[in-house]
């Protein structure tokens, strides 16, 4: 099965028991381990093509993987299509756009830009792909605040979607899956090159303030006040860090509670000084690192990991940060807390990101993201688990409800976890674009958006209309026959209506002959059955609509009782049939008729003489 693929595509496909298999498959956060079927080393879209093809045939979902900095589902089972060789960049400087292959990563970006005085909206780390970064919305951290989500800025994306078919999208093309691209992540198809816009900057005023973590309050309330005058061209975030003494933390963080303001500013030096001021009174400060930076250097504004590691995420929108948000947050991850979890940090986000676009990210409401991460595989997480839980229902009076959608961890898959990264509205759209491009749900390895089921079309509607019209015309002739209505039961009936009993009454004894048309049906059924006391209940209605003819076949129970007999407790004689009813409908005048009626009888109990006219 496998030979088929490896014909077929350029890269590695390689099974569980061929080398080189599980580095192909590792991801830089360790706390998913992926073990799919086969893992595909896609060089190309048409790898990329192939590989999604053979997993449609086999019936296997299909997952990608450029650097796998977000932990999510595990690709067990799955076809696995890692982009990672597949790191083309290229720049142009007249547009102003840069064009990158599903495996580039930003600090390839940046460095391909830098030199024509360009810089994208990248991410805080250069080790992150650009592709699943920017789809999942893109907080820009270095300018964020200053132009919007990276999504906003996507001018064009090449895309396989389920069918292994390559699409190029845009506004103009295939606009609707353009939309659900940017921010529905990798549920519509496999993204194997990007295009998008670039900024014309070469430096920042930038890097980041270091203080004891027994100056937390006094910090945190001064950087509550320092974003709700902060200017769009500003973008910060705040993190309380508890960094193990491990390789690669500095020695200033590593083993003490430390609290860490970053920032990026796209104004003058001066400016920058005069708007921190307030921060560097706040607390005396452990290490100063702002001022001037070329932007190639954004990586020192976060100083982020850059050796793989198991950890979890957990996440959430707020809404503002006031006095008393700071003293939550302080409660349970300052100086006096209990806080088993690396990292508990705020980044401002409005300005630019609060503004509308024509794309599926949502949340723009949102002033703040709260991004918890706790290090250590899943299972040994419990209490920090607990925690973050725990964190959050005290956040909840400044939650938005909403959630970012890459900061969503392997534990964040329920519907209801997704669904929060989008507005309602945005996420029914979604749903409706992922059932006309992947109906059945192939790309599912994710922070799954399902398909949406499947529209009730007009004819669908007019089947269950005509349905219940047909079932109430049966019920309208045995009402008819129970409460002896001669217009209810002619109300039932077409003018030439027949209606055979003989099937039926044969079996019991009776002479009965074939009544036709309405006008007899009527005169002979209502004195012979009208004046008893009858109940029928009919079961099992099965119909068939073909344009304005119908068939239906049920069972009609009918109890007959001699008049008057029927409520009396002493009553003796009474006739039970249970009835096969085979009938033949017309539409007339919008209204279901009975043109033909066959009535035969699968059992009958008690005496047929109750049925005799002389009774």
């Amino acid at each position: 099965m496998r030979a088929t693929l490896t014909a077929q595509v350029t890269g590695p496909v390689l099974g569980p028991d061929d080398d080189g298999f599980a580095e192909e498959c590792a991801p830089y956060n360790l706390a998913v381990a992926h073990r799919p079927a086969v893992v595909v080393g896609a060089v190309d879209s048409a790898d990329v093509q192939a590989a999604v093809r053979f997993a449609a045939a086999h019936g296997l979902p299909a997952a990608v993987m450029a650097t796998g900095h977000q932990a999510i589902v595990p690709a067990d089972e799955s076809v696995l299509i890692t982009t990672r060789r597949m790191a083309g960049v290229s720049v142009d400087p007249e547009a102003r756009t840069a064009r990158v292959a599903a495996g580039a990563t930003w600090q390839q970006v940046v460095d391909a830009a830098t030199p024509h005085g360009l810089a994208p909206l990248n991410g805080s780390s250069p080790l992150v792909g650009v592709v699943g970064y920017t789809l999942g919305g893109g907080l820009s951290p270095t300018m964020g605040r200053a132009h919007g989500w990276a999504s906003d800025h996507v001018t064009s994306i090449d895309v396989v979607t389920a069918d292994g078919l390559p699409r190029r999208v845009d506004a103009t093309a295939e606009p609707e899956l353009f939309w659900a691209l940017r921010g529905g992540k990798s549920n519509f198809g496999i993204v194997t090159a990007m295009e998008f816009a670039l900024f014309p900057v070469t430096h920042l005023w930038a890097g980041g303030l270091f203080f004891s973590g027994d100056d937390a309050a006094a910090v945190l309330h001064a950087y509550a006040a320092f974003t709700a005058a902060a200017p769009n061209a500003l973008s910060s975030s705040i993190a309380l860090l508890r960094l193990p003494p491990l390789p690669g933390v500095p020695e200033l963080l590593a083993g003490r509670f430390t609290v860490h303001i970053r920032i990026s500013y796209l104004g003058a030096e001066k400016e920058g000084e005069h708007l921190v001021a307030p921060l560097r009174a706040a607390a005396p400060v452990l290490l100063d690192t702002l001022g001037p930076m070329p932007y190639e250097d954004f990586a020192g504004i976060h100083s982020d990991p850059v050796d793989p590691a198991p950890f979890s995420e957990y996440t959430a929108m707020l809404s503002a940060l006031t006095p008393d948000t700071v003293e939550a947050i302080l409660t349970a991850a300052g100086p006096a807390a209990d806080c088993p979890v690396q990292f508990v940090e705020l980044r401002h986000l409005g300005g630019a990101l609060a503004r509308p676009a024509d794309n599926a990210v949502g949340n723009r409401d949102a002033r703040f993201a709260l991004w918890v991460v706790a290090i250590g595989m899943p299972d040994d997480l419990g209490a920090q688990d607990a925690y973050a839980d725990a964190l959050l229902a005290r956040m909840r009076p400044w939650s938005t409800g909403g959630r970012y959608l890459n900061f969503l961890a392997a534990h964040n898959t329920a519907i209801p976890d997704v669904r929060a990264a989008y507005d309602e509205a945005a996420y029914r759209r979604l749903r409706d674009i992922k059932r006309r491009f992947d109906p059945h749900n192939l790309f599912r390895l994710n922070h799954n958006i399902p398909p949406a089921e499947d529209p009730m079309t007009d004819e669908t509607l007019q089947l269950i209309v005509d349905r219940a019209a047909i079932a109430d015309t049966v019920h309208r002739y045995a009402a008819g026959l129970d409460h002896g209505d001669a217009e209810l039961l002619t109300s039932s009936l077409t003018e030439d209506a027949t209606v055979d009993l003989t099937p039926a009454t044969t079996k019991i004894g009776l002479d009965f002959p074939v009544l036709a048309p309405r006008e007899t049906v009527v005169g002979v059924l209502i004195p012979a059955v009208g004046p008893l006391d009858t109940s029928h209940v009919i079961s099992n209605i099965r119909t068939t609509v073909d344009g304005d003819t119908a068939n239906v076949r049920c069972y009609a129970m009918a109890q007959h009782f001699p008049p008057g007999e029927g409520p009396r407790p002493e009553r003796t004689r009474q006739a039970l049939m249970m009835n096969r009813y085979d009938a033949d409908l017309v539409r007339d005048d919008k209204i279901w008729r009975i043109r033909r009626l066959t009535i035969d009888s699968a059992w009958f109990s008690g005496d047929p003489t109750v049925l005799m006219p002389s009774d």
